[in-house]
Parts: structure tokens; C-alpha cells; sequence
């Protein structure tokens, strides 16, 4: 590991260590949708694969832009959370717990992101950059978006188990709910539609700045 003197370092490993997140989820992904059995979380994760290769080119981006190139790392709470997922995966052959163990493990990766960008996002505003910020408040609303779409089929699945008969969702999801007889899950619009469970507030500081210009 290369020695922190300063939090232009640290910044840049931070850096580092997202990319190895979102490397390694490029390839874990499709491997959570193919064990999926439910046509709505697998396209769930789909459009969260998208997202995830998305977030790759802007980090890719952001090291170009900088002067700096990528660090060989692994990260490593990313790679226990996908080992865990999959040890519980392989464990079980119910389709129905299966989904379940899944959508668990996609919750908690998307929290461990949400996290890890905050902090980051924080460091670059005290560093000046002001562009990666916005890059990275945007990933931070997707971020939320696809999280709280998660805890929605989550929470489905529990009605279910209970009794309460409503199913997983097969189709888009939208502010309303899911929409049937539609083949993808367009988070990108929910982000849009302004519900404050998926819109990441600005760092502190941001909303004057941009007042100021």
C-alpha cells in the first residue's frame, strides 16, 4: 500500500479502492441475476449492472482527469459482501429464499457504496474538485434509487412469506409502483421524479457555490 502524506493521497486511494468495487460488481451481477428465479429482480439487476458500468468509465474519468493513474487494489469489504452473498446463494435451492438472499445482499452492497461515495464525495470538495462532486452526488442518487427499489421488492417478498399476498413485481418501477408488461427497470426516471427516499442532499458548502456563479 502506498504511504498516505496527505489527503490528496487519501483521496486517490479512495478512488482506487471504488473502482475495484465497481470492477468486481461488473462481474458478480450476472451471476446474482442468472440465479435469480423472478423475472423483476432479475432485471432489477440488470439495470443495476448498467449503472455499475457506468460508474466504471466515470471513475476511469476522474483518474484521467487528475493526472493519476488507477492503483492496483482489491477492495476488500466489496469482495466479502459478493463472497457472502454467494456462499448463501449455493446454500439454498429454493428460488423464493433465493431471490430473497439476493436482494439482501444487493441492499447491503448498494448501502457499503452509498457510504464509501459520501466520504469520497467529501474529500474532493475539500480538495477543489468541484466536477468530481457532481459526479459523484449524481452516482449518490442512483445510488439511493436502486436502494430503495430494493427494500420495495424486499418488502414484497415479506408480505408474501406472510401471508399477505402481494407478489414480487414483474415489470418497470416507476413513482407509482411497478409497472406490468414492461421488460426493464428504468431507475434512471424514478431518480427524476423527485422523491426525497432517492435524492441525495448536496455536501455542505455545494449549494452556495453554485448560487454564487
Amino acid at each position: 500500500m502506498k504511504r498516505i502524506n496527505s489527503l490528496s493521497d487519501l483521496f486517490v486511494e479512495e478512488l482506487a479502492d471504488l473502482l475495484s468495487a465497481e470492477n468486481q460488481l461488473s462481474e458478480a451481477l450476472p451471476k446474482m441475476a442468472g440465479a435469480s428465479q423472478s423475472l423483476g429482480v432479475k432485471s432489477s439487476l440488470e439495470e443495476c449492472l448498467r449503472m455499475n458500468n457506468e460508474h466504471v468509465s466515470q471513475l476511469e474519468n476522474i483518474f484521467s482527469n487528475i493526472g493519476q493513474n488507477p492503483q492496483r487494489t482489491v477492495c476488500k469489504a466489496m469482495r466479502g459482501l459478493i463472497r457472502e452473498g454467494e456462499e448463501a446463494i449455493h446454500k439454498d435451492v429454493k428460488s423464493t429464499t433465493t431471490d430473497a438472499f439476493i436482494i439482501d445482499i444487493a441492499q447491503r452492497i448498494q448501502k457499503y457504496e452509498i457510504d464509501k461515495y459520501k466520504t469520497t464525495r467529501e474529500h474532493a470538495a475539500d480538495l477543489g474538485h468541484t466536477k468530481i462532486v457532481e459526479v459523484f452526488t449524481k452516482i449518490l442518487n442512483e445510488a439511493r434509487a436502486m436502494n430503495f427499489h430494493f427494500s420495495e421488492i424486499a418488502q414484497g417478498m415479506i408480505n408474501v412469506q406472510a401471508g399477505g399476498g402481494f407478489y414480487i413485481p414483474e415489470g418497470r418501477f416507476g413513482k407509482s409502483g411497478f409497472r406490468k408488461k414492461s421488460k426493464n427497470t428504468d431507475v434512471s426516471r424514478f431518480i427524476g421524479e423527485g422523491n426525497p427516499n432517492t435524492q441525495e442532499p448536496p455536501v455542505k458548502g455545494e449549494e452556495k457555490e453554485d448560487g454564487a456563479n
